[in-house]
């Protein structure tokens, strides 16, 4: 019999990532709105999660560097936080820069086993992820709906899959479907939308679609840039 997961499904069954995101970045006015990394990938969500609370900490940051800090789905829905499908923590420094800790589930299709005590997987993995910025949206964060869409053991995989992410022929759905469509050149790692996004394209009601290829990121790298950040702004 295999191992529950904790959340009723056998493990491996899923991967869940911990997406680290920052946005509103206001005293670099040449920083980009928001970025997006996945810091960790684990065969069952306890233990995402439990990686995920700790997020923010191994970048670097106490909590008292925060004005606003919460971790729970009830502070979420009292605070009226909107995109809270696997939020875990969400927090605000005085300087309006937004941090928001989040676990997305995908399909292991390619079977990926993690490790026997901390359920990580350990080795390189890259991402296709896609952000759909909805101008309709009144409030700027919540206009950025970030999804992790697949995982791949090399980029070359990663990017073919990312080329299709938005397209479905056999629904009719193609590249002329769409008001711009752009997307990186075979030997580029972006189409000019931003570093790493290989795929852009506005739909018939202006709603834009970034598709991303991001390798998996160890938190001392991400401690390392975090810290970069913290200088800058100072």
């Amino acid at each position: 019999m295999s191992a529950l997961s904790g959340n009723g499904l056998p493990e491996g069954e899923n991967l869940y990532h911990v997406v680290f995101t920052t946005s509103h970045i206001s005293k670099d006015v040449n920083g980009e709105v928001e970025r997006v990394r996945v810091c960790g990938t684990y065969t069952t969500l306890p233990a995402a999660k439990a990686a995920a609370h700790r997020t923010l900490f191994e970048a670097g940051y106490e909590k008292e560097m925060f004005d606003e800090y919460e971790t729970s789905q009830e502070q979420f829905i009292r605070h009226h936080v909107k995109r809270r499908t696997g939020l875990c923590v969400l927090a605000k420094s005085a300087d309006g820069t937004v941090f928001r800790v989040s676990v997305a589930t995908t399909p292991n299709s390619l079977n990926l086993k993690g490790g026997k005590d901390d359920h990580k997987i350990h080795q390189d993995l890259y991402h296709v992820v896609q952000t759909n910025v909805l101008y309709t949206e009144d409030d700027t964060g919540a206009a950025r709906e970030t999804n992790v869409e697949g995982t791949f053991t090399t980029y070359e995989e990663a990017r073919k899959y990312a080329s299709q992410v938005l397209l479905a022929p056999e629904d009719g759905v193609t590249k002329e479907s769409f008001e711009e469509y752009d997307e990186a050149g075979p030997d580029e790692k972006d189409c000019g939308f931003g570093e790493n996004v290989v795929v852009h394209a506005v739909g018939q009601n202006g709603e834009n679609y970034l598709v991303s290829v991001l390798r998996g990121q160890e938190m001392e790298s991400v401690r390392l840039a975090e810290a970069a950040v913290r200088i800058r702004a100072a």
